[in-house]
């Protein structure tokens, strides 16, 4: 408990600084058009720190990660500018929604056996559930929704390993009758996390709908949602870290449609569409992918359903119907053809970089 009051009086710090520090250069640019960039607010802290003992308590490397954080808002608004798109101008943070702090690892190990290294704290005993790969270099320390403290390494791996020739390929096709058909027919089912969750859900949310606001049973009861969210989040990851080790351990190649998900999570499908959570499995292929030296292609996912995989031809359908029956024979499920079509995409994906590849090769 000792440390648990150490480390929220850390994040109430940080979370002051940042919001001082957002303030600073609004007021700045506002009365003066002057910038004030993440180097003059730095030393504008090492001043501070040496008249204010309060400050003085709690680690450099803490205090600096809010202002590097906020560095970053401004960096990702500046970017969003130059690009057209909605701007977000960075925001103030309430201490709900400033929940982490980081530091780096210079002279001595982040890590030794079940203990992190906490500056000005020591060692402080964590749940290791797994061996950390290659060598910490950063920490991050935060509470969730559920009020639950945790703790996030940065490691150094290394180089990643280096692609596996292509000997096994296959498409995807994501859907929400099933979650996905691959090139050879195989259909994996939808989990459906949140329709199976969503009766706990909507009476856990009943219940903190009645409750006195800024009362401790009303704390109480936002805490049983945020569990319950939190539960469909974990079954949604590990179901996407689960299947794309099983395809890896199959495939070399796995070609997918780059669908325009953010797009169809506002349709009239959007329930389903966020229930089946393709990004999170997407990431997760890529991811996988990058670890295993293996490949994975996005294609335009434009006609992949409409076009015959047999000879090439357009075949208009409308979404309910789900046989693809073509004039040259080719009779297959909606989804297999498209998992057929994504994965002669692919396959013309790497032909191209193959040659893209050697033609630069004897330019030099």
């Amino acid at each position: 408990m000792a440390h648990r009051r150490v480390l929220s009086c850390w994040l109430d710090v940080c979370c002051d600084l940042y919001n001082a520090g957002l303030q600073e250069r609004r007021e700045a640019w506002r009365v003066a058009r002057r910038r004030v960039t993440e180097f003059d607010q730095q030393k504008e802290l090492t001043a501070i720190r040496a008249s204010d003992a309060y400050l003085n308590a709690v680690p450099l490397q803490v205090q600096r990660s809010a202002l590097a954080r906020l560095e970053r808002a401004f960096v990702a608004f500046f970017t969003r500018c130059r690009k057209a798109a909605a701007p977000g101008y960075p925001r103030f943070r309430t201490r709900r929604r400033y929940t982490s702090f980081s530091f780096m690892c210079k002279t001595s190990p982040l890590m030794r056996g079940r203990y992190v290294y906490i500056p000005k704290i020591g060692q402080v005993k964590f749940h290791r559930y797994r061996a950390l790969e290659g060598y910490p270099k950063q920490v991050t320390i935060g509470y969730d929704s559920t009020d639950k403290w945790y703790v996030s390494f940065v490691c150094d791996v290394g180089d990643a390993p280096a692609k596996t020739p292509v000997r096994s390929a296959t498409g995807i096709d994501l859907g929400l009758t099933t979650f996905a058909t691959l090139a050879d027919g195989t259909e994996i089912a939808n989990p459906r996390f949140f329709r199976t969750g969503q009766k706990q859900l909507a009476r856990r949310q009943r219940i903190f709908s009645r409750r006195v606001r800024g009362s401790a049973s009303r704390e109480r009861a936002r805490v049983q949602v945020a569990k319950t969210h939190q539960h469909i989040q974990n079954q949604r990851k590990d179901f996407a870290r689960k299947l794309s080790v099983e395809l890896f351990k199959k495939y070399d190649l796995i070609a997918h449609e780059d669908l325009e998900i953010r797009g169809l999570s506002r349709g009239r499908n959007a329930k389903s569409v966020n229930d089946a959570a393709w990004g999170t499995f997407l990431r997760a292929l890529h991811s996988k992918a990058e670890s295993a030296g293996k490949h994975v292609i996005a294609v335009d996912p434009r006609g992949t359903s409409q076009r015959c995989s047999g000879c090439g031809e357009t075949v208009r359908k409308e979404l309910s119907e789900r046989i693809h029956s073509c004039r040259c024979g080719t009779v297959l499920g909606r989804d297999h053809n498209a998992a057929l079509n994504v994965l002669a995409l692919g396959r013309s994906a790497v032909e191209a970089e193959k040659f893209s590849a050697v033609e630069t090769e004897e330019s030099i």
